[in-house]
């Protein structure tokens, strides 16, 4: 940790303390924590609407990201920034995930996989992909979830997750089937 110091940077402010002293400030971390997903799953339905076969593509690199992330997470261990200067998870966030280590950022890996299917299935702005993305994932290091060297090794996982599943493709009938599903649950809208 001492060689790079700047993989392993935190403010000197405690932002989280600060945010959890006010109920504003614990609303602001809870949202900005998820807010992310919300977004993904805009993304989703954006990209499978354009392409019912990208279901299966993000869910092969979902699944491969998970696995990988967690048994990285139990081979390179190392405690998340935050416990660094308290000992509990913040309240309204799921302890069980904060306390398995924080190299890799899981939210990184799929911020940079769904980056990735945005170029090859535009349906969504770059730029204005990266302008909700990257605040979010910088908060994530202001508040002492994760170290920059987590984010990088997140993006590093990303692209090989995007990798391994940009390609596929599955046989009619299973687009056919998720095509289905998109038009009865979303045709209604």
């Amino acid at each position: 940790m001492k060689k790079y110091p700047i993989l392993f940077w935190q403010p000197k402010l405690d932002f989280l303390k600060l945010l959890e002293s006010s109920p504003c400030g614990k609303i602001i971390l809870i949202i900005f924590n998820y807010a992310i997903w919300i977004f993904f799953l805009y993304l989703f339905v954006l990209l499978v609407g354009h392409n019912p076969n990208i279901f299966w593509q993000l869910l092969v690199a979902t699944l491969i990201a998970e696995v990988v992330e967690r048994l990285i997470k139990k081979k390179v261990y190392w405690r998340r920034p935050m416990f660094v200067r308290h000992d509990v998870t913040p309240v309204g966030l799921v302890d069980r995930w904060y306390q398995s280590g924080a190299f890799p950022s899981g939210h990184t890996i799929k911020a940079t996989f769904f980056f990735l299917f945005l170029f090859q299935y535009p349906v969504f702005n770059h730029y204005h992909y990266l302008l909700v993305v990257f605040p979010l994932l910088f908060f994530r290091v202001l508040v002492g979830f994760h170290y920059p060297v987590d984010i990088f090794g997140g993006v590093a996982i990303g692209i090989l997750m995007w990798l391994s599943s940009f390609k596929i493709m599955v046989p009619t009938f299973a687009v056919n089937l998720i095509k289905i599903i998109y038009d009865f649950v979303f045709g209604r809208l």
